[in-house]
């Protein structure tokens, strides 16, 4: 059973004689009090809001809410913009995920993170945003289907470990965990004795050695059947600034080809030659019938539309580069950006989809040297940013294939 809170019905409108900004408090404590009330009864939030979807973390109190255009922005906005609150219990998520205007998200465990607006970006974006308030079609059967097979690079630690995670209790699907030394990677092993290893396999890949690669590919089409539906790849590196690594470069003395050809090698090279290695497990829809024997012609059984997913970032935007340095850190997310607008073109003959993402600032190992000088709210929870980065894939189509997005589904500029 769902519990319904309107909310514009339970707050009664304070007195007009009031000031707004009195009048913007007592509807405030009189929300949060509501909240409050039903917030931890059930483990998982449905909030509908316009066009804007906000997690657990954001609802709970409107001061949480980002200061975007669209977007509630105070108390009083909240009025008109905020309609209903339903809490509901974990078994009925599934039930109710489907092509509506709202999205289903576990609470998360940071609740009291505040996420920055997302900054503008300069020069033109030729793409449109991606609308989280809704998942596509394709996204719901990739979701619910227990054959879809999804696989991530970079599995054993920061993003990468927390998009297993979060997959592993978000879709039904079996999940390939791929690192360099996975008889190391503790999380992943206390995982997959969880999950099963029918549900998770942990694979070794090198995205610097062909031939780890090539093994790791045949491992995975032995363990998907031949199929898979997503791909993550996550892994990367960015070095700590000139403590232990030449990178990221600050003027161009500190170039190094070492570090110049490892980050070329890890952000860019790697990625793309595992995609090819994994191409053929993602083109799945032809026209071609397949022959079962010689006289029944059947058709392959439908799948929706597979998604490459590259981890891009901000700086690797030519046109968003307004501080110069981070040398080769920036030219290999630029080429990755040129790889998923190339890729894409090709792909959308398989019908499937590359999307570059920037998860924004986000609080693990990669982002630790330099995580000082960050602004209030714009170092994201791996929790956050992972739930955000699933909802765009969730929530792209065609029209999004070969773009960069932000964390909050806004499209890049090149």
């Amino acid at each position: 059973m769902s519990l319904g809170i309107e909310l514009n019905k339970n707050i009664p409108e304070t007195s007009s004689s009031t000031s707004d900004e009195t009048n913007h408090m007592n509807q405030h404590n009189q929300r949060k009090e509501l909240i409050d009330a039903n917030y931890h009864t059930l483990p998982r939030l449905q909030v509908s809001a316009g066009r804007y979807i906000m997690n657990a973390a954001m609802v709970r109190y409107p001061a949480l809410l980002w200061k975007r255009p669209g977007l509630a922005l105070t108390t009083a906005t909240l009025v008109r913009g905020l309609t209903t609150v339903r809490v509901l219990p974990t078994t009925s998520v599934q039930q109710h995920r489907r092509v509506t205007s709202t999205r289903w998200l576990s609470t998360s465990p940071v609740e009291s993170f505040v996420p920055a607006p997302p900054p503008g970006t300069a020069g033109t974006p030729i793409f449109s945003d991606v609308d989280l308030t809704s998942t596509s079609a394709d996204a719901e059967l990739r979701n619910t289907d227990p054959n879809a097979v999804v696989c991530v690079t970079g599995a054993n630690r920061g993003i990468g470990l927390q998009v297993v995670q979060q997959m592993l209790e978000r879709t039904k699907g079996k999940i390939v965990a791929c690192c360099r030394q996975p008889q190391t990677a503790k999380v992943l092993q206390d995982l997959q004795k969880d999950y099963g290893s029918d549900r998770l396999a942990l694979v070794a890949l090198d995205l610097q050695d062909d031939e780890s690669m090539k093994k790791a590919a045949k491992e995975i089409t032995q363990f998907s059947n031949g199929r898979l539906d997503a791909l993550w790849n996550v892994a990367g590196i960015l070095g700590d600034g000139g403590k232990t690594t030449p990178g990221p470069e600050r003027s161009i003395s500190q170039m190094d080809r070492s570090w110049f050809e490892q980050t070329m090698a890890v952000n860019v090279i790697g990625p793309v030659l595992w995609t090819k290695e994994m191409a053929p497990l993602l083109w799945h829809r032809t026209k071609r019938k397949r022959k079962t024997d010689k006289d029944a012609v059947t058709e392959a059984p439908p799948r929706p539309a597979a998604v490459v997913v590259n981890l891009s970032a901000r700086v690797g935007s030519i046109s968003d580069n307004g501080l110069g340095g981070w040398y080769s850190y920036r030219m290999s997310k630029t080429a990755l950006n040129q790889a998923t607008r190339t890729m894409a073109h090709e792909f959308k003959r398989q019908e499937t989809y590359c999307i570059a993402l920037h998860p924004g600032t986000t609080n693990t190992d990669l982002s630790k040297p330099f995580q000082a000088n960050v602004k209030e709210g714009s170092l994201f929870p791996v929790e956050f940013t992972v739930s955000q980065l699933i909802n765009i894939v969730d929530s792209m189509t065609a029209e999004h294939s070969g773009g960069l997005y932000d964390w909050s589904g806004k499209a890049l500029s090149f």
